[in-house]
């Protein structure tokens, strides 16, 4: 543990939430420039904070520089973790309007995510509980540590966490269970047994299971389209329909204050005479 936490070396850019156990705040590091913005999480427990600090040194295997800073100072103490650009896979992940190719990418990245973080169990558990998920525009997953952790708990082994992404995995292909897309078939019947005891045998079934990588159809590429872009039409055709209600009260009151409508003469009586012939006698 690093003593003396200086409060002028980070510099406070945002808190995210207070729990009962800690606060966590995202600020900038003024001194290593290079690091740029960092989670930060104030603990208030200091019973929470020796077990987390324990949780880390039983995992001999995590390398040093993957271990969060653990500063002292103002009567607090502070874990220190990277910050990961927000983009919440709960909100910017769209399971309808994607291929079930494209659905089952993500989750593989997902469990790739998990398998490498480095994080020990307990505290991957809390990642994923908590949906702490980010997800990029190229559908590449990255884990957060906006954590609260007042459900730390020691005990949390591999399998839990396998579980638990599991579930997660299942919300994500829930949009192809009409489908009955095999990846959704096989989470659904072993997740509900509670099979999984590590990501390996989790990824095998989701990588066995997954749609072969095929070519589409146009039919299938207008449809992907079309759900992808379906709020930025139904705005567009929304303006048009403003804009075209607008013109018919225009014309409606246009009618009424002058007999009739100036502008629809173009159309009405545009050919009513050609040169110096009329067409009317």
């Amino acid at each position: 543990m690093s003593d003396g936490f200086k409060p002028s070396r980070y510099r406070l850019l945002g808190r995210i939430k207070k729990t009962a156990a800690n606060e966590v705040m995202i600020c900038e590091d003024t001194v290593d420039t290079a690091g740029g913005k960092c989670t930060v999480l104030a603990v208030n427990d200091h019973r929470i904070l020796h077990r987390l600090i324990d949780i880390y040194d039983s995992r001999e295997d995590i390398p040093q520089e993957d271990e969060p800073q653990i500063l002292s100072g103002e009567g607090r103490s502070f874990v220190v973790y990277p910050y990961v650009q927000e983009r919440p896979m709960d909100d910017f992940y769209m399971g309808g309007a994607m291929t079930l190719q494209e659905c089952e990418e993500v989750c593989i990245n997902l469990i790739i995510a998990c398998m490498t973080s480095n994080l020990p169990w307990p505290v991957l558990f809390l990642v994923l509980k908590q949906h702490e998920i980010q997800l990029a525009k190229d559908r590449s997953v990255h884990l957060s540590y906006r954590l609260d952790l007042t459900e730390l708990d020691d005990t949390i082994g591999e399998s839990e966490c396998a579980v638990e992404c599991a579930r997660i995995l299942l919300t994500l292909l829930e949009s192809k269970a009409s489908s009955k897309a095999k990846s959704y078939l096989l989470l659904k019947k072993k997740t509900e047994k509670y099979s999984y005891s590590s990501f390996k045998e989790l990824y095998k079934d989701v990588e066995i299971a997954a749609e072969p990588d095929k070519k589409h159809g146009i039919i299938a590429v207008l449809k992907a389209w079309f759900n992808r872009n379906k709020p930025i039409l139904f705005r567009i055709l929304l303006w048009i329909s403003i804009i075209l209600a607008v013109f018919v009260i225009i014309t409606f009151l246009t009618n009424l204050i002058f007999g009739d409508v100036p502008w629809l003469r173009l159309f009405i009586r545009s050919f009513e005479k050609i040169g110096l012939e009329s067409l009317l006698q």
